[in-house]
């Protein structure tokens, strides 16, 4: 199986990322994951994030960055994540119809948390930019 997904990393001034709790929702057992899903056919990437951020958020997105792509393969084929960034806006503008609740982590933080294997490869690539990115 091979899978697209677009995802948003929403994040304070502090760098901490927003985080969606996942547990009562979970297909592979983890416990937090990125807001954001799969790809459609015939969708671009940008298509995918403003939609599910409107599915899972109902939160019409606007301001976000492409940061890349990673790849990862499991037993259940491959996921190919197309990663996006965003400031954190007021989290009142959320109205969160999926999942139970949401949490902010340091990178350091969501490194520890249960989630889908390969999420770690998306705060890897947090790192290895300069994050949180200086407001112009």
């Amino acid at each position: 199986m091979f899978r697209r997904v677009a995802l948003i990393i929403f994040y304070d001034k502090q760098g901490r990322i927003l985080l969606q709790n996942r547990k009562e929702i979970s297909k592979y057992g983890e416990e937090w994951g990125y807001f954001g899903g799969g790809i459609e056919e015939g969708e671009t990437p940008e298509q995918a994030l403003v939609r599910e951020t409107k599915e899972e958020l109902n939160f019409d997105l606007k301001e976000y960055t492409f940061i890349g792509i990673t790849k990862t393969e499991d037993q259940r084929g491959i996921i190919e994540r197309h990663v996006f960034i965003s400031p954190l806006p007021n989290m009142k503008l959320f109205d969160q119809r999926e999942g139970k609740g949401m949490q902010l982590f340091s990178l350091e933080e969501a490194k520890k948390v249960k989630s889908v294997f390969g999420d770690d490869q998306v705060i890897k690539k947090l790192e290895q930019m300069e994050f949180p990115p200086k407001v112009q």
